[in-house]
């Protein structure tokens, strides 16, 4: 079952990425980070939900399919996708099967025969490869973002994402002590500075628990009790601050 919920903190942030003052090269940069991070988990393809914004910053080109550099030769190939239904992924080589060595390097929109290839892809290699971004920057990134646009939801959602979900991404021996000084000192703060005390999280698994039910106290606890990075930090964000 397809994750709706990063599916969604993904879009809404791209959107969010759209009406930021970084130029367009940037936007691009922050919205392959934010796409690599939705490939971590189980979602569907969801980049037509924001295609205007794509094609905007240029993080999405299109070319006739005539045009793609490997159609002469292949034309029977490409005039069988034609004939079927709406989005179908091209690989690297054509005519095989998706791997971890042939991944998507572009997608065809029968309806109107164009290409669409994102940055990042082999098929614009001359505009150097994605350089993937520090989870937690990327994160701390959109909360600032979404404080200075006064998005509270993205500011929330993001704040629990990395709660939950960030450390994976680290090395096992980062403490918390150094998260907090890095990064969670300031989202903290920013988080604290809204009113969440009536807000409905968008998701069970983007949920901070703050005022848990019964229910979820005993599942705050047990994952405090684990300790690790993932319950210090969560104890840590979860106490009083001090001073």
């Amino acid at each position: 079952m397809s994750m709706w919920e990063i599916e969604g903190l993904i879009e809404y942030s791209i959107h969010l990425v759209d009406k930021t003052e970084g130029t367009n090269e940037e936007k691009m940069k922050i919205i392959g980070n934010l796409y690599a991070i939705q490939q971590q988990f189980d979602c569907s393809f969801t980049n037509f939900r924001v295609m205007p914004v794509l094609l905007k910053t240029g993080y999405t080109k299109t070319i006739d399919y005539t045009e793609h550099p490997d159609y002469k030769g292949n034309e029977s190939f490409f005039e069988e996708l034609l004939e079927k239904d709406d989005i179908e992924y091209i690989y690297r080589d054509l005519k095989e099967e998706w791997s971890e060595e042939n991944k998507m390097v572009a997608y065809l929109e029968t309806d109107t025969r164009k290409i669409y290839i994102d940055y990042g892809s082999p098929l614009r290699e001359k505009e150097g490869a994605l350089e993937i971004m520090n989870v937690y920057d990327l994160g701390l990134y959109v909360i600032r973002e979404a404080d200075k646009q006064q998005d509270k939801e993205l500011v929330y959602s993001w704040t629990a994402f990395l709660l939950k979900m960030g450390p994976y991404w680290l090395d096992k021996n980062t403490s918390v002590e150094e998260l907090i000084n890095s990064h969670f000192g300031e989202i903290r703060r920013i988080w604290s500075s809204y009113d969440y005390s009536d807000y409905e999280p968008i998701s069970e698994s983007l949920t901070i628990l703050v005022n848990p039910s019964e229910e979820e106290a005993e599942y705050r606890d047990w994952l405090i009790s684990m300790g690790g990075l993932s319950g210090n930090l969560l104890k840590w964000f979860l106490s009083p601050p001090h001073g």
